[in-house]
C-alpha cells in the first residue's frame, strides 16, 4: 500500500497570545487619541478646541468709559467714539465742529453715569420709606424725595437717546432736575415733631422708621429732626456751588474767549465756603468734633484759591491759555478738597455714633452729594451756554454804549485822571 503524499508544512502561528482576542484593524494607524469598538473599528474623538471668550457687555464697556469721562471737565476730540461722531454728523442740524462733538459726547457720559447712580439711590430710598407706612407723615417725608429721584431717573434714561439734540434734551433735563432738587425742601416744611406730640417717651419703632436706633427724651426730638433734615437737604444745598464752579470751568474750556465763567467762579467760591460753614457748624455743635472744623477750614482755603484763580480766568483767552490755567488751578484745588472731604467723613462718623444714626444714611448722603455735583455740572453748563447766547442777542448793536460805560469806569477808579474824557451826560 502506497502512503499518501505529504501535505504542506504547517505555518507558524503569529507571535504572542491571539486566541480569543480581538484583532487589530489593518491599515494605517490613526494619529492622536482613539478608541476601539467591539467590532475592531476605530473611533477618533473630535479635536478639543478652547471655548471662545465672551464678548464684553456693551453696557459695562460704556459704563467704564463714562466713569472715566464724567469726572473730567472735558474730553479731547480724538476720544469721541466713531459711532458718536457719525450720529452727531447725521443729526438735525448736523454737528461737525470737533470741540462741540467732544462736549456733547462728554455730556452723554455724565448723563449715563448719573442715570445709573440714581437707580440704587431710588431703590434704597423707596425701601426705607416702606418701613414707615404705619406713620403717614414719616412715610410722606421719606417717600416723596425717593419718588422724585425715581422720576428724575426715568427722565435721564429717556433722554439718553436725545444726547445729540442738545436744545431738546436740556429742557427736559432741567425740569426733571427742578423736581428732583426742590421736592425734599418742600417736604421738610412739614413739622415732624407733630408726629410725636402728646407722647411722653418716643416709641422705638417710630424712631427706627426715622433712622434713629436709640431712645431719646422728648426735648431732644426737635434736634434729631434737624439732623434728619440736614442729611436729606445738605447734599443738595452744598452741591449747588461746586456744580456751578465745575460748570463754569467746562464752559471756559469750551469757549475760552468768554469772560463770564471766570466771574461766576469768583462769586460762587466764597458762597460755597459760607454755605459749607453754615451747614456743617450744626453737626459740629452736636459732636464737638474738631474734624468738622478742620474740614471746614480746608474748604475755605480751597475756595480762596479758586476765587483768586477765577480773576485770572475772567478775561478772553485762547485754547492753550485756558487749558494751562485751569490745569494749574485744579491740582491744588482738588488736593485741598479731597483732604477736606476725608476730614468731614471722619467727623460724620462721630455724628453717627453720637446720635445712633444709621451709617447707611451718611453713606447715601455722600453718594447723593457726588451725584448732585455731576448732574449740576451738566445742568449748570447748559444754563451758562444758554444765558451767554441770550446776552449776545441782547447786547448786539450796543457796542458804543459798552465803550462809553468802560470809559466812565476808567474815570471813576483812576487816581491820575481818565485817559479819555468821560462822555457828556
Amino acid at each position: 500500500m502506497v502512503p499518501p503524499p505529504p501535505g504542506p508544512p504547517p505555518t507558524a502561528p503569529p507571535p504572542g497570545p491571539t486566541h480569543g482576542m480581538p484583532q487589530l484593524p489593518s491599515g494605517p494607524i490613526p494619529q492622536g487619541p482613539s478608541q476601539y469598538t467591539a467590532s475592531g473599528q476605530t473611533q477618533v474623538p473630535p479635536a478639543w478646541e478652547p471655548p471662545e471668550p465672551k464678548a464684553p457687555s456693551a453696557f459695562v464697556e460704556f459704563l467704564k468709559l463714562s466713569a472715566r469721562r464724567a469726572f473730567r471737565l472735558r474730553i479731547e476730540p480724538n476720544e469721541v467714539l466713531p459711532a458718536e461722531r457719525d450720529e452727531l454728523s447725521s443729526a438735525t442740524p448736523p454737528i461737525h465742529d470737533v470741540n462741540l462733538q467732544a462736549f456733547l459726547a462728554w455730556r452723554r457720559s455724565v448723563l449715563f453715569l448719573v442715570a445709573c447712580a440714581l437707580i440704587p439711590l431710588t431703590i434704597v430710598g423707596i425701601i426705607d420709606s416702606l418701613r414707615s407706612t404705619r406713620w403717614l407723615p414719616i412715610f410722606f417725608v421719606k417717600f416723596a424725595p425717593a419718588f422724585a429721584e425715581g422720576v428724575f431717573c426715568y427722565v435721564c434714561w429717556s433722554q439718553l437717546k436725545n444726547w445729540a439734540h442738545w436744545r431738546k434734551q436740556r429742557r427736559a433735563l432741567f425740569y426733571g432736575w427742578l423736581l428732583f432738587m426742590l421736592t425734599p425742601f418742600v417736604v421738610f416744611l412739614y413739622p415732624l415733631r407733630t408726629v410725636f406730640e402728646g407722647i411722653g417717651r418716643m416709641r422705638g419703632d417710630a424712631l427706627l422708621a426715622l433712622g434713629f436706633e436709640g431712645v431719646y427724651q422728648q426735648t431732644l426730638m426737635p434736634f434729631m429732626f434737624a439732623m434728619l433734615a440736614m442729611l436729606q437737604l445738605a447734599p443738595k444745598a452744598i452741591s449747588l456751588m461746586p456744580g456751578l464752579v465745575r460748570a463754569s470751568q467746562v464752559i471756559k474750556l469750551l469757549f475760552p474767549g468768554v469772560s463770564a465763567p471766570g466771574w461766576l467762579i469768583v462769586m460762587a467760591a466764597p458762597l460755597y465756603a459760607l454755605l459749607a460753614y453754615v451747614i456743617l457748624i450744626i453737626p459740629y455743635q452736636f459732636t464737638g468734633s474738631g474734624w468738622f472744623i478742620a474740614g471746614v477750614l480746608g474748604i475755605m482755603v480751597g475756595q480762596a484759591v479758586l476765587a483768586r484763580a477765577g480773576f485770572a480766568l475772567a478775561k478772553p483767552m485762547d485754547d492753550e491759555e485756558a487749558n494751562r490755567a485751569i490745569k494749574n488751578i485744579r491740582k491744588l484745588y482738588i488736593t485741598t478738597m479731597v483732604i477736606s472731604g476725608i476730614l468731614i467723613i471722619i467727623a460724620l462718623g462721630s455724628l453717627v455714633a453720637k446720635l445712633d444714626l444709621r451709617a447707611t444714611d451718611v453713606i447715601l448722603a455722600i453718594m447723593k452729594f457726588e451725584t448732585n455735583v455731576l448732574i449740576l455740572t451738566m445742568i449748570g453748563a447748559d444754563l451758562v451756554v444758554t444765558n451767554l447766547d441770550k446776552a449776545r442777542a441782547v447786547t448786539m448793536g450796543r457796542d458804543h454804549i459798552e465803550d462809553a460805560t468802560e470809559r466812565k469806569i476808567e474815570a471813576f477808579v483812576s487816581f491820575e485822571g481818565p485817559r479819555h474824557p468821560p462822555p457828556s451826560a
